[in-house]
């Protein structure tokens, strides 16, 4: 296993504590040479001896690391931008058709079906102080600054993949102001029946009326839900015809009713366990291939039809989310990730303390980011439930 890779394990498995081990091995020796006449760091050390400045210097590699890790997710399910507003077209795998060639003319002029829309994308900064005094310092064991570092680090995931979430399930537009130019712009939802006609495709025509927030009409998911989902992206070019691919991400609850859809209870397809699970059995021969065990770094429940499907506790309860991929970075992917036009700024980042001796005294961990719907159609929120209206699910019900 190469050395990234080896970085990559370990925080994948949050072992930060042998991920600083293993910079230390690598970069110590260079290090103390690069020190050289500076004895700075004899002053200050953590409890067991470790050189705090060293230390610091680990952390941000720590960060680096995070940073790729983060990316397995956001890559396959955004796009990056750095400016507010962004012009997107809406239409996939549209385009020009050739017609029979006419010994007597030319050819009519025929180009891509444009439909284009401005889609905005806000941007924030967040950050976590480590309030960290030099007699804290002085006293904590270089475990226990690395735990720290660890919670921060996962805390970091977890407000990423919220605000995608908060983005995926808002069913509402809405106006941000832009404090630097002081210009509003609009922030678009998936397509929620504001009036917006999406673009025909391959025959498929749309309303203004037309919504990808929707409910199932019944307490408990059934197979002709899933149906439903696929079906819509399939009819807007999203599917693997057109390199996409349709994931639909669930909670235990709705997880265990589909793991139970086979075709000989109605359902228009078998749901086939992926190779990640320990065991299935089937009423007959397998044919074709199980969904790979893993996808944007979750663990793959299996799959039904064209979708793959994967269970997680993030998605609450009485939710069916669906999600089209285009590929790490693909610019078909649903939901714009906007960082900062400054790449130094991008990404996750521990910041030192105003003691340039003691980086760690007063430091503090940020990152700053927003997201926003980047194609209107390529994303899906269906509510199980009688009602017919829908509604957001408290926990990403924030702005």
């Amino acid at each position: 296993m190469d050395l990234t890779s080896q970085k990559r394990a370990l925080l994948a498995t949050s072992d930060t504590r042998s991920l600083i081990g293993l910079n230390h091995g690598i970069y110590g020796d260079m290090q103390m040479m690069a020190r050289g006449y500076s004895a700075r760091a004899d002053v200050l050390r953590s409890a067991d001896g470790r050189d705090l400045s060293e230390l610091f210097a680990e952390l941000e590699q720590v960060a680096t690391i995070a940073n790729e890790s983060q990316q397995r997710f956001v890559d396959l399910f955004t796009y990056p931008v750095t400016s507010p507003v962004t012009s997107v077209l809406q239409t996939l795998g549209a385009g020009p058709k050739f017609e029979d060639a006419s010994e007597y003319g030319v050819p009519k002029s025929s180009r891509a079906q444009h439909e284009t829309l401005d889609m905005g994308v806000p941007f924030k900064w967040y950050d976590i102080a480590w309030r960290a005094t030099w007699q804290y310092l002085a006293d904590a064991t270089e475990a226990e600054i690395v735990a720290n570092a660890a919670a921060i680090v996962a805390a970091d995931q977890d407000n990423v993949f919220a605000k995608v979430m908060n983005t995926v399930f808002r069913n509402t537009n809405r106006t941000v102001l832009d404090k630097r130019t002081n210009s509003t712009y609009n922030v678009l939802a998936f397509a929620n029946g504001d009036g917006w006609v999406p673009p025909a495709y391959e025959g498929n025509t749309f309303s203004g009326t037309h919504t990808h927030f929707r409910t199932s009409g019944g307490a408990t998911v059934n197979s002709g839900d899933l149906d439903e989902i696929i079906a819509d992206f399939k009819s807007h070019g999203y599917n693997k015809e057109n390199g996409s691919q349709i994931v639909i991400f669930v909670n235990q609850i709705e997880g265990d009713v589909i793991n139970g859809f086979r075709v000989t209870n109605g359902a228009k397809a078998d749901f086939i366990p992926s190779q990640g699970q320990s065991f299935f059995a089937t009423d007959g021969d397998l044919i074709g291939q199980q969904a790979s065990a893993t996808f944007a770094g979750f663990p793959v429940k299996g799959s039904y039809d064209e979708a793959i499907v994967i269970e997680s506790t993030r998605i609450p309860a009485g939710y069916v989310t669906a999600l089209s991929s285009g590929g790490a970075l693909a610019p078909s992917n649903p939901v714009m990730f906007r960082q900062h036009s400054n790449t130094a700024l991008q990404g996750l980042r521990i910041v030192g303390g105003n003691k340039a001796d003691y980086p760690l005294q007063d430091s503090y961990w940020v990152r700053g980011f927003g997201t926003g719907v980047r194609h209107r159609l390529a994303g899906m929120v269906m509510q199980v439930t009688a009602s017919p209206t829908y509604t957001p699910p408290a926990l990403y019900a924030a702005a």
